[in-house]
C-alpha cells in the first residue's frame, strides 16, 4: 500500500511543478545519485519535479533476473533494503535507503514480449544544515 502512496506523492509533486515555465525537474545527480542501471536497459521517460524525480527503463532481460540483480545492488554499497513487497498491480516494489537520498525501484512485466519494464525513482533528501531543529513546547 505505502508504494502506491509514494507514486501518487511522487506525480503529484511533478504536476505541482508545472507552471508558466514549463516543469522544473531535479537533477538525476541529486535525486539518484548511484542509479543503478538495469542490465541491457534502455531509456524510456523521465519525470519529476524539483524535489523528485522518477527514470523508466526497459530491458530484455526478465523479470525475475531483474529482481534478482536489485536485491543483490541493495547488499552492498552501503545499500539497506527496506521493503521488499508486491503492489496491488503485480509489480516488484523494493525500497533501499543509505546515507543520501533513498530509493525505490518497481519492476514488472512489459507484456507480449515487450522485456521488463524498470521504475527508478528518487528524492531529493535536504543537506543536514537546512534542516531546523523544532522548537520544544
Amino acid at each position: 500500500m505505502i508504494p502506491v502512496k509514494i507514486r501518487v506523492l511522487v506525480l503529484c509533486a511533478a504536476l505541482a511543478a508545472c507552471g508558466d515555465k514549463g516543469p522544473k525537474t531535479i537533477a538525476v545527480r541529486d535525486a539518484l545519485p548511484n542509479l543503478p542501471l538495469p542490465p541491457g536497459g534502455t531509456f524510456v521517460n523521465r519525470s519529476g519535479s524539483p524535489e523528485a524525480l522518477q527514470v523508466t527503463l526497459r530491458t530484455p532481460v526478465s523479470v525475475d533476473n531483474v529482481t534478482a540483480y536489485y536485491r543483490e545492488v541493495f547488499k552492498k554499497g552501503g545499500w539497506r533494503l527496506v521493503n521488499d513487497a508486491r503492489d496491488p498491480e503485480g509489480a516488484t516494489v523494493l525500497f533501499a535507503e543509505r546515507d543520501g537520498p533513498p530509493m525505490w525501484v518497481r519492476i514488472w512485466d512489459g507484456g507480449a514480449g515487450k522485456g521488463t519494464m524498470v521504475e527508478l525513482s528518487g528524492a531529493k533528501v535536504p543537506h543536514r544544515d537546512s534542516v531546523k531543529a523544532k522548537p520544544a513546547s
